[in-house]
């Protein structure tokens, strides 16, 4: 007869561990995404730090917001941010 799985592990008290051996727990997906940076900050980063050998063909354009642009009627300001694009 096999042993069940409960006989495979030990309970331990929590005197017993060491507090170096006890692992947070894994970090949620929203948390996970706070610590992350967005790639374009990366990427713009990576841009100056290689300054004229980044590749001329890599454009890299950030991202307009509303506020940039300011009040502006809707039909307007799609046209307002391909002005704003590098060509």
């Amino acid at each position: 007869m096999r042993p069940s799985i409960a006989r495979f592990f030990k309970i331990l008290p929590m005197s017993a561990v060491k507090p170096s051996e006890v692992l947070p727990p894994p970090l949620t997906k929203q948390e996970e995404k706070m610590l992350k940076k967005p790639l374009l900050k990366v990427l713009m980063e990576r841009q100056k730090e290689q300054g004229d050998s980044w590749p001329k063909n890599l454009r890299i354009e950030p991202h307009v917001t509303r506020k940039a642009i300011g009040k502006v009627h809707p039909s307007i300001r799609s046209e307002m941010k391909e002005l704003l694009r590098e060509k």
